[in-house]
């Protein structure tokens, strides 16, 4: 065919106007693509919100199967969720497809995201138009395929949100100005948390939930490392619910803040200035910049005591389990409540069966976890750490690893030998010679903030009662799983004595003047604690009916998160359960961190009073 005479002129016209039309579409769309780019930014707070939101549907997808009883109603119910999260995840993922300005880009990079939109769709179809059968055609021979596409989708959600969750907290520890306030918060959403799965009926043998008051309770000792229940852990609860007590045990042992800094720290890196400096008095680390590899040692070191402990029970135990599965459970169980100092038992009475009293690799398993978790990872980590020749290795020890291990020595020597010769011929008469012993240190060992038993508590004599009421209020140490006003706390209080009755002016430990704030901090601790348990004591003989001394044994048990009990613990009244609650919070974040988190700053001043002496005896 032959071009017209005229055809170039007019080809090149038609260029130039397509060239303006491009020109002009691109201006048009680059402006449309900012407006875009803005909407995003404004609407991203609102998307977060909108996963949260699909999150909280799949955990409760998830948990209706596992905490309720499946009646035809729940298994409708639990479809329809299905349906919206099905329908949910697409709407998302177009939401986020429309908003980006550089679509090409955001589907390369969330491809996979893509595929699965793409089954959700596929899935979707199917559910609304049954007999449309395009999941029975595209996996034609294949058992359910829809239900094992809905798992794995369940499951990508759950570990979406939570690497947002790690991706957003450096975020929130930047945001944070008073690190006691958000130490108490952290707290107080993982009892939270712990009250209503424990509410679940599938958490219980009867399939009715523990009431909340219970649960409250249960929930609050376990995350407090305490130990104290008002119903028995071996019985009562399913697998489901013991494993929520130990995921609350070992959250509350580290920390959740703690242990969820670790996982950011494991998958996306370091972290900055004012973050570590929130995060340094969670770790007990007072350098900044040594708070992350502090974090890390904390929680490794925490998992391979563990394990180590759980190894020592798995072969330790005399006692005939069902399974190696169940035997695997007892072990990994007692080896975390023992580390963290929780006291919580799978056996009725803790580890007062014959089989476990005296026990020999029970024991001493036992007895080496409560001492480690109660030591403080700061003294631990210099322990392993010191490569000096043993000579100078008292040299070489900072005064604080030495006033603790000083301290902890001279405590369970002491408590060994004061419940030895005040109940050889009382609780421990049944025992042989060696076994005496064994049995009282593990209850001077125990006494302090662990809550493991091997005799009857509630058969000691009052005079044992009484040291053990001592050895309970002072606890373990700062910086460890375990409570009371701490050994370094006891060991300032006893030194000042000793100086202001030789006439001292300032206190010296291990050749080390110690400054007078740090006598101040021990002394405002001791009459804090001193006055919660008074207080606390007088109101729970106001609404119990116990005798007295149970009811102070119970209370400082509970404030310094031991867990022993003469009995009573289940026969309190909801007023009773509600002040040991109270106490067993206090008591594991510090009553002085607890006034802090609260209290309203006050500017230092400049300036210092002319002195007056003041008769104080």
């Amino acid at each position: 065919m032959k071009l017209p005479n005229n055809w170039r002129p007019k080809w090149i016209a038609f260029l130039r106007r397509w060239r303006m039309f491009k020109k002009e579409a691109s201006l048009y769309f680059h402006h449309i693509q900012d407006d875009i780019y803005e909407i995003d930014k404004v609407s991203h707070p609102y998307l977060r919100i909108y996963t949260g939101i699909l999150s909280l549907l799949v955990v409760i997808n998830i948990l209706i199967p596992i905490g309720f009883k499946l009646s035809p109603e729940m298994i409708n119910l639990n479809q329809q969720i299905e349906g919206w999260i099905l329908f949910g995840f697409v709407l998302g993922f177009l939401l986020r497809l429309t908003l980006t300005s550089d679509r090409l880009s955001y589907l390369r990079k969330r491809w996979f995201e893509g595929v699965i939109s793409l089954f959700s769709i596929i899935i979707l179809i199917d559910y609304t138009i049954s007999s449309f059968g395009l999941i029975a055609f595209l996996f034609e021979g294949s058992d359910r395929p829809e239900e094992l596409f809905l798992q794995f989708l369940k499951g990508y959600l759950l570990l979406v949100v939570f690497i947002k969750f790690l991706q957003f907290l450096p975020e929130l520890l930047d945001k944070q100005k008073n690190t006691a306030r958000f130490l108490v918060y952290s707290f107080l959403s993982l009892i939270a948390g712990g009250t209503f799965l424990l509410m679940l009926p599938g958490a219980t043998m009867d399939g009715e939930g523990l009431i909340f008051i219970d649960a409250l309770f249960t929930s609050t000792s376990a995350v407090c490392v305490t130990g104290l229940i008002v119903v028995d852990t071996a019985i009562h609860f399913t697998l489901f619910g013991e494993l929520v007590i130990l995921g609350l045990i070992q959250l509350g042992g580290i920390g959740i803040i703690t242990f969820a800094t670790f996982l950011f720290l494991f998958i996306s890196g370091n972290l900055g200035v004012g973050q570590m400096n929130t995060l340094k008095d969670m770790v007990g680390e007072k350098n900044t910049s040594l708070v992350t590899s502090t974090l890390q040692k904390v929680v490794g070191l925490t998992f391979f005591v563990e394990t180590i402990g759980a190894i020592g029970y798995y072969l330790s135990w005399e006692i005939s389990f069902p399974s190696h599965g169940q035997r695997i459970l007892f072990s990994v169980f007692h080896a975390i409540s023992a580390f963290c100092n929780a006291g919580f038992s799978l056996f009725t009475g803790s580890l007062s069966h014959q089989l476990n009293a005296t026990n020999l690799g029970i024991n001493i398993t036992t007895m080496v976890l409560i001492v480690i978790g109660g030591l403080g990872f700061t003294v631990i980590w210099e322990m392993i750490h010191m490569r000096t020749k043993r000579s100078s290795w008292r040299k070489r020890l900072s005064v604080h690893t030495r006033t603790v291990l000083y301290t902890t020595g001279i405590l369970i020597v002491a408590g060994t030998l004061l419940i030895l010769s005040l109940e050889w011929n009382q609780t421990l008469a049944p025992f042989s010679w060696g076994n005496k012993v064994l049995v009282s240190l593990f209850q001077s060992i125990t006494t302090r903030t662990a809550g493991f038993n091997t005799i009857d508590t509630g058969a000691i004599g009052m005079s044992a009662t009484l040291v053990m009421l001592i050895l309970m209020f002072i606890g373990g140490s700062p910086a460890s799983t375990a409570g009371g006003i701490k050994t370094t706390t006891f060991a300032v209080l006893i030194r000042s004595i000793a100086t202001t009755i030789r006439g001292y002016n300032r206190m010296e430990l291990f050749k080390r003047t110690i400054p007078n704030t740090i006598i101040f901090q021990a002394m405002t601790v001791m009459l804090l604690a001193g006055s919660c348990i008074g207080i606390s004591t007088i109101l729970l003989s106001m609404v119990e009916d116990h005798a007295f001394m149970d009811l102070l044994f119970e209370e400082i048990s509970a404030f310094a998160t031991v867990g022993l009990s003469r009995g009573i613990t289940a026969d309190l009244s909801s007023w009773g359960k509600l002040i040991i609650i109270i106490s067993m919070f206090l008591g594991r974040v510090g009553i002085l961190t607890f006034m802090i988190a609260f209290a309203q700053s006050v500017d230092t001043h400049k300036y210092k009073y002319p002195e007056e002496t003041l008769m104080v005896s």
